[in-house]
């Protein structure tokens, strides 16, 4: 193949810079707006967080959702109205005595492969969002599906408007523009590899590789598995008591938030219970948020496990409530995300 046919076609990336830019940011800002809707009102039973419409998180979801809103209009408008495009390429950068103006399809069935890139994080955050149960990462949870449906939403009304409603390009003479699509596989394939793992790897990995502590893996409670002591593990617990909140010394609830608070899991028969504890105003807000209309049901929390009574720890809210002498023991959650 002549070499300056090749160049050429490299300069026709920036048309599809323009195809794929348009998609990723109506797939990854409206699934990101929808994730904080879901945190927002409320979903699988969580309680609903309106702190998510307060003005300014109501100001980045109407900003971030107008933008990518008008980014997939655009990019559907492309595909249902395809046109041909013409690139002005100047003389020095294809090699030529004169300009060169190249034309470019703005759809066609062949640029499936463009949007089959996108199920790679789709497939990843989807997979990744649909296993989680916890409230605090129901954003994950929808923030998955919403970019799974989307990802597969593109291929498939490309080719639909393409091959059924007959919305085409008849101009034949114009070559299938297969170049600069190899030419951006060589580029984004390993790109999005590389950003996919990268962002899987600090987000969601650190959670699946902790120890897992429940009804199976907590047999005998604490004092039979000393290797979970002084580690970041996942806890899965009956809620047995409903959020205690203490550490405000007389000041005054409505204006200045709790600093610490509870909730008591039961671990199983001859297991014990943990005492979950968040230390920090938004973490104790988190934790009751998470515990409402669970009592009775598994909860689930990450942290840091240690033995009670201990005398390191000086304040837990409720721990008089907690029966320390049961077969099994007392242990302390102390809230923690897991980090890679």
């Amino acid at each position: 193949m002549d070499p300056k046919t090749i160049l050429r076609s490299f300069w026709q990336l920036l048309n599809v810079i323009v195809i794929v830019g348009l998609q990723a940011l109506s797939l990854f800002l409206i699934s990101y707006v929808a994730g904080l809707i879901a945190m927002g009102i409320g979903v699988r039973g969580c309680p609903p967080r309106p702190e998510y419409f307060e003005w300014y998180g109501l100001s980045k979801l109407i900003v971030l959702g107008l933008i990518g809103l008008c980014a997939f209009i655009l990019s559907v408008h492309y595909i249902f109205n395809p046109s041909v495009w013409m690139q002005k390429i100047d003389k020095h950068l294809a090699f030529s005595p004169t300009h060169v103006s190249l034309p470019f399809f703005s759809t066609h069935p062949l640029y499936v492969a463009l949007d089959f890139l996108f199920l790679i994080p789709a497939i990843a955050l989807f997979q990744s969002g649909r296993a989680e149960t916890m409230c605090l990462l129901n954003r994950e949870w929808v923030t998955g599906w919403a970019i799974f449906i989307l990802a597969g939403f593109y291929p498939v009304f490309r080719a639909f408007c393409w091959f059924v409603l007959k919305r085409r390009i008849e101009a034949l003479t114009i070559r299938t523009p297969w170049m600069p699509i190899a030419w951006w596989y060589v580029f984004a394939l390993p790109l999005f590899i590389f950003l996919t793992y990268t962002y899987m790897d600090q987000q969601f990995l650190p959670r699946l590789r902790v120890p897992v502590v429940n009804e199976k893996t907590f047999k005998g409670g604490l004092d039979s598995h000393p290797e979970f002591i002084g580690k970041i593990v996942r806890v899965q617990g009956v809620l047995v008591r409903d959020i205690a909140k203490c550490g405000l010394f007389g000041k005054d609830p409505n204006k200045t938030p709790f600093p610490f608070g509870t909730v008591l899991l039961d671990m199983g028969k001859r297991n014990g219970q943990i005492m979950v504890q968040a230390k920090k105003p938004n973490l104790v807000k988190n934790l009751d948020v998470e515990s409402r209309n669970k009592k009775g049901k598994i909860f689930e929390a990450f942290g840091r496990l240690s033995k009670l009574p201990n005398p390191k720890k000086r304040l837990v809210c409720g721990i008089g409530k907690a029966d320390s002498k049961q077969k099994g023991g007392l242990a302390l959650l102390e809230i923690e995300e897991p980090e890679d």
